[in-house]
């Protein structure tokens, strides 16, 4: 691994040093290894591995290593990348393939730390936006990764250990993570997502408390958009169910009046009626009318 943040040490004590002859190499190297002498941190062996890199592809791959988010994913030190895509003009497809290769286990370690941290929206992004640093090698390792975080909620979901799960592993109810899933690679991760389907659809018949945990796993999961349509129509019938189960004390229905609004209601009508028939005794009609008005409404409101 190339630990290109030695390379920023340096770039720090001389912030127009370019990286396109020996000269400036040596510098470099005369700077690090000073450093060295003061941080026991910096070992000879990188930087060595960083001065052979410099002579053999630096000047080519300066280019690249310009783009902070590149130089963010090759540090590995778990920041975030947002969407924005790499511009590849005037950059060979060759040297391209090149710097993936030469940087892979920088490339592997970021993203094994997105999955760590959850951080799926730069973990996609690299997919996507820096596919050039992602070999097949790498694809294998992730895919099996975020493979085995599905079983892991479907094996506690299946041995009733779902609720203390949910509350340590939050990417099993994060829609985020499934979206993502989705993204990668809607495929090869649809009969995952099908087992967590079915897992949780077998346990439903639970406590109302157990319940919800099912259901926020299972509205997340909703946002999984699958290949086939037998899958997606599935998670579509299942989202608004997944949400009555994260909710069920919600009244949804905000067409219904509760029972205080009813009582309200017939407050009002005794008052109004009363004041009616106190003011003009004869009124009586008026009064059934708005008694009569006052009923329909409040069978309206209870509908």
């Amino acid at each position: 691994m190339i630990h290109l943040h030695l390379l920023d040490l340096a770039q720090q004590q001389l912030p127009n040093l370019k990286l396109d002859n020996e000269e400036a190499i040596i510098k470099v190297e005369k700077i690090l290894k000073a450093e060295s002498k003061l941080d026991p941190k910096i070992r000879i062996n990188d930087i060595e591995n960083l001065i052979v890199f410099l002579r053999s592809s630096g000047a080519k791959f300066i280019p690249i290593l310009q783009n902070k988010h590149v130089r963010k994913i090759l540090n590995a030190k778990g920041e975030t990348i947002n969407y924005a895509p790499f511009n590849t003009t005037g950059i060979a497809e060759e040297t391209l393939v090149q710097f993936g290769e030469t940087f892979a286990p920088n490339t592997l370690e970021y993203l094994r730390q997105c999955v760590r941290i959850g951080a799926w929206f730069s973990l996609k992004s690299v997919f996507i936006n820096y596919s050039f640093l992602v070999n097949e090698a790498i694809v294998s390792e992730i895919f099996h990764i975020l493979s085995l975080k599905n079983q892991s909620i479907v094996a506690a979901v299946r041995n009733d250990q779902y609720m203390d799960f949910v509350n340590k592993n939050p990417y099993c109810k994060d829609a985020g993570y499934y979206s993502m899933l989705s993204t990668l690679d809607a495929f090869y991760f649809d009969d995952d997502i099908l087992n967590i389907n079915n897992i949780v659809c077998e346990k439903q018949k639970t406590t109302i408390n157990k319940r919800k945990y099912l259901g926020n796993i299972l509205y997340a999961a909703t946002y999984f958009e699958a290949s086939t349509d037998s899958l997606k129509e599935t998670l579509e019938n299942n989202q608004q169910i997944a949400l009555q189960w994260t909710n069920p004390y919600n009244n949804t229905n905000t067409s219904s009046a509760s029972p205080w609004s009813i009582v309200i209601y017939i407050v009002i009508a005794v008052i109004v009626v009363g004041t009616i028939l106190v003011v003009s005794p004869g009124s009586a009609g008026i009064a059934i009318g708005v008694v009569t008005l006052i009923s329909r409404l409040i069978y309206a409101a209870s509908k």
